[in-house]
């Protein structure tokens, strides 16, 4: 199997792919996470926790199942004196393995950071990092829990040219183990371009995209792994009614038990191409003008897993709008 075609699952929405290249012209982004998002001025900070839960689904592909329990931890910040954006994720799971009276428990662990600047409508991306130790699934038929999987262990870095639409990814790490404890090393690093006048995101930037778009909009993917070029698409559904939503919302005063009925949006992304793959759904809350009490605040993520096995939920568990 070839080192290119082997990704993992986890780390949310299309984590295989690094969304870092041109997309639509008349994209426009909106900082709907500020209360004002029209003048986004001040001092802003988001910490928001998920549980993370999975359904299991017998596949026709494999002979085990799969689930994975734990946390994700996202946090985003604006520094108004230097008008730059930090959004930082954590992602801590653990996978369980199924192979009839076998088990396999391993522990995945992901961790990202992107800065970027909201200016003219868009999004421009400064530099962002990613590193991930994940056991991916493997399609076929297995003897035990312990050969379903390999460990595909990866880090990259990537800069932005501040001038030109230019990126660089540096020097990356991709190492893949199999269930004999051999490793395959690689070592990637690219320079790629941007078509000239387009708009362009980083990966690391998609949840936070994800709130600040009114439409739909079909963004391009630069895959380091795949070292190709790919177009992403993200379409949106307005519900009819609020749901209600239940959450430890932390204030300056200490934490309390918050159930909210929030008028929801629903995100679809999805490969643009002939043979796009699984859709991911992200549910967030609608902007509202009146005085976007819920910054449109992500509440769920629902992430297919590979070869029909099932779905990966993160669901909002807690909140808050002030750093400890």
């Amino acid at each position: 199997m070839k080192t290119k075609k082997l990704l993992p699952v986890l780390a949310l929405a299309l984590a295989a792919t690094t969304f870092a290249a041109c997309g639509d012209k008349t994209v426009t982004f909106s900082p709907y996470w500020h209360k004002n998002a029209l003048s986004p001025s001040e001092t802003f900070y988001e910490q928001a926790e998920y549980t993370v839960t999975s359904k299991e689904s017998v596949s026709n592909y494999c002979n085990y199942t799969v689930k994975y329990e734990g946390t994700f931890t996202t946090t985003l910040e604006y520094k108004p004196a230097t008008d730059v954006y930090v959004f930082e994720t954590n992602l801590a799971v653990k996978a369980i393995f199924t192979l009839g009276n076998t088990t396999s428990e391993v522990d995945d662990t992901m961790t990202s950071s992107v800065e970027f600047q909201a200016k003219d409508n868009f999004l421009r991306p400064i530099k962002s990092t990613k590193k991930m130790t994940c056991h991916t699934p493997l399609r076929g038929d297995y003897k035990e829990a312990s050969q379903c999987y390999v460990i595909v262990d990866y880090e990259y870095n990537v800069e932005y040219s501040e001038t030109e639409n230019k990126g660089s990814i540096l020097s990356t790490k991709y190492d893949i183990t199999n269930s004999d404890g051999e490793t395959t090393k690689s070592i990637l690093n690219d320079k790629f371009n941007f078509v000239k006048d387009h708009s362009y995101i980083d990966n690391e930037q998609l949840l936070v995209a994800v709130r600040a778009l009114d439409d739909g909009a079909t963004l391009g993917s630069y895959n380091p792994f795949a070292e190709n070029t790919q177009k992403v698409k993200i379409s949106y559904t307005n519900a009819d009614a609020a749901e209600n939503f239940t959450y430890v919302f932390k204030s300056e005063t200490g934490e309390s038990s918050k159930e909210s009925s929030i008028l929801c949006r629903t995100a679809k992304i999805t490969l643009y191409q002939t043979n796009p793959g699984v859709t991911h759904k992200i549910k967030m809350a609608k902007y509202d003008s009146q005085g976007n009490t819920n910054h449109c605040v992500i509440l769920s993520i629902t992430t297919p897993l590979s070869f029909g096995m099932g779905e990966i939920y993160y669901n909002l568990s807690k909140l808050s709008y002030h750093k400890a």
